[in-house]
């Protein structure tokens, strides 16, 4: 099956083709050059260059074929004027897994909070969001889930918005610790109220794909080495902060931050965190 699309952006080392008639609704689908970073809704192309790229302009009509033969359609060509990119293998973008929370790697407050403070996110109040909405998850409390996952919705400027990436950072962070019974309740939770929500009318349709693959754990793999690594660093581990703080400042101008932002929000202990209600008069305490 092919369908019509067109070139909607270009960045140095890729671009991005909106499709508007995928099974599932409108798409952004990024075309991925070999320095890209590794968007998990992305197509990995190492032969892309800047002669190719210097070639495209937005606006630009191209064509995607889809394959039909599996339940989700898979893309199998991009053609634009310039370029034909076959796909010859399905690549598999990295996963955030769930931790073995009763083996040796736990995550150490002291170094949650010690990367916290060193973090820049793109709007000073989206830590107390995260928060509020970690809170209202574990409150179980339907009406604050929603009331602070929209406060996060397309909150701040940008192709993803700093709000977005904290609630992709609390997804990914929940299915990371959701060996724990508590945490898997609370990710159910944020999955389902997540699923009533149609995102592109709240933000872009670039984040709105990133969201979606958030939920299932997908990601770009400085997110997932991040997750992971927090997990086994000790107090006073200065280099291995600092490698994991270089890793995710090259995100965007402060995406990195903003989905750390929000995996931190889960990651610190529970016991440690206070909340007023988005709800007005309402304040929760924590039962845990």
């Amino acid at each position: 099956m092919t369908v019509n699309a067109k070139v909607l952006g270009l960045f140095p080392t890729g671009f991005y083709i909106g499709v508007d008639a995928y099974p599932w609704g409108q798409q952004i689908l990024p075309v991925l050059g070999p320095d890209a970073l590794q968007l998990p809704t992305g197509i990995q192309v190492p032969q892309l260059t800047a002669a190719h790229l210097g070639e495209l302009r937005t606006e630009m009509p191209a064509t995607i074929t889809l394959s039909t033969a599996a339940a989700h359609p898979s893309v199998e060509r991009v053609e634009t004027a310039n370029l034909c990119c076959v796909i010859v293998r399905t690549w598999r973008p990295s996963r955030v897994e769930p931790l073995d929370l009763l083996g040796p790697q736990r995550y150490s407050r002291d170094v949650v909070e010690s990367i916290r403070e060193r973090l820049i996110p793109g709007r000073n109040d989206l830590a107390s969001r995260s928060f509020n909405l970690v809170r209202a998850l574990e409150s179980g409390i339907v009406q604050d889930v929603d009331s602070c996952v929209h406060a996060l919705l397309g909150y701040g400027p940008g192709s993803t918005p700093s709000g977005d990436d904290a609630l992709c950072g609390i997804a990914l962070a929940l299915r990371r610790t959701s060996q724990s019974v508590s945490r898997s309740r609370q990710q159910s939770l944020l999955t389902q109220r997540l699923s009533n929500i149609a995102f592109e009318a709240r933000t872009t349709a670039l984040s709105a794909s990133l969201l979606r693959a958030a939920v299932e754990g997908y990601c770009i793999p400085e997110i997932e080495h991040a997750i992971t690594d927090i997990a086994c660093l000790g107090d006073g581990e200065d280099d291995s902060l600092n490698w994991v703080l270089a890793n995710i400042s090259r995100i965007g101008h402060h995406s990195g931050h903003d989905l750390l932002t929000g995996a931190l929000a889960v990651l610190t202990p529970t016991e440690e965190l206070t909340l007023v209600s988005p709800l007005e008069g309402t304040t929760h305490a924590d039962d845990s």
